[in-house]
């Protein structure tokens, strides 16, 4: 297996924030309606959430319109990407129920177990201390929070990252600077074995770890207790 090679910074140049936000607007209802399915199999139905990598908002928004009662905080290291999520929720009427913010996952901007929820869409792969993460998610998380991550796994197989990367060509591939924009984050990402030790090396109680082809899901489970 390939040693993990880190991926290119924020998005900085206003062209791919852009086109990544029409790709994502096009293309997104389906992966977010998968981490609907799951947050509302939480029973999930009002609270204060966090969106953590939040690129152009596609997901808070999204579940921000089916699950009226979450208030999200999102937060991005882009400045590009925060305008264009602001400008999104603005169109969707939706401004005065998703605060966007530059931040970090290394320092979320809430008070101690004070969220309901937190997610993580395809992020993990971008940050270089998974474990302090993880920290932050478990220090802002009220008893009994619900927390959805999900990202690449670079030990997925090679058959399905074949096939994705082609699907990611064909539809995401126009843009030169977004072509390799995949395998990039394949190579990128974290192994299976790398994440659960992360995990079990945090504050992060109360997981589970499994995958759908190239994905990895981290779930919160309830406590036996």
């Amino acid at each position: 297996m390939r040693e993990r090679v880190r991926e290119p910074g924020i998005i900085e140049d206003q062209g791919v924030a852009e086109y990544y936000n029409r790709m994502a607007k096009r293309y997104g209802r389906f992966p977010c309606q998968r981490v609907l399915k799951r947050v509302l199999a939480k029973g999930m139905e009002k609270g204060k959430a966090i969106d953590v990598g939040t690129g152009p908002g596609t997901f808070p928004i999204f579940l921000s319109k089916a699950i009226p009662g979450l208030r999200f905080k999102s937060i991005d290291l882009s400045p590009v990407m925060v305008e264009i999520a602001r400008r999104n929720a603005k169109e969707e009427g939706l401004a005065d129920k998703i605060e966007f913010e530059v931040g970090s996952a290394y320092s979320l901007p809430v008070e101690d177990h004070s969220l309901d929820l937190v997610l993580c869409i395809t992020t993990l792969h971008h940050l270089e201390r998974p474990v302090d993460f993880f920290n932050e998610v478990a220090r802002s998380l009220k008893e009994g929070g619900a927390f959805v991550i999900v990202d690449f796994h670079r030990d997925a197989s090679f058959v399905f990252i074949g096939i994705f990367n082609l699907l990611w060509k064909a539809f995401f591939g126009k843009h030169p600077k977004a072509r390799k924009g995949f395998i990039e984050s394949i190579q990128s990402s974290y192994t299976l074995g790398e994440c659960r030790s992360f995990l079990e090396q945090s504050k992060l109680k109360h997981w589970k770890l499994y995958t759908r082809t190239v994905e990895m899901w981290i779930e919160s489970v309830r406590s036996a207790s």
